[in-house]
């Protein structure tokens, strides 16, 4: 039922069924998501002091930011400048 948009778009959602703790992190299909996840930790731990859930969506979307512009380092400072800028208060 959750994933019925997902059925939409025509994606498959295979379940993969695993007791959890160490077997899971062995798990070839949890490789990339436990490094997401691990990085999504360090960079919450390293930036704020409290995290507040009132602020959850902007912490993520942060993320979601740096993330996707991880390669072209260069370019991250003066496009940050660039959308905050544009961005209304």
């Amino acid at each position: 039922p959750c994933f019925s948009a997902i059925t939409e778009a025509g994606c498959v959602h295979d379940k993969i069924v695993c007791s959890g703790g160490r077997v899971s992190v062995e798990e070839p299909e949890f490789y990339w998501v436990n490094t997401v996840l691990g990085n999504l930790k360090g960079a919450l731990r390293s930036s704020y002091h409290a995290i507040r859930p009132k602020y959850a969506q902007r912490y993520l979307a942060e993320f979601q930011y740096r993330f996707h512009r991880r390669f072209n380092l260069s370019a991250l400072i003066p496009r940050l400048v660039y959308v905050s800028l544009r961005t209304p208060p």
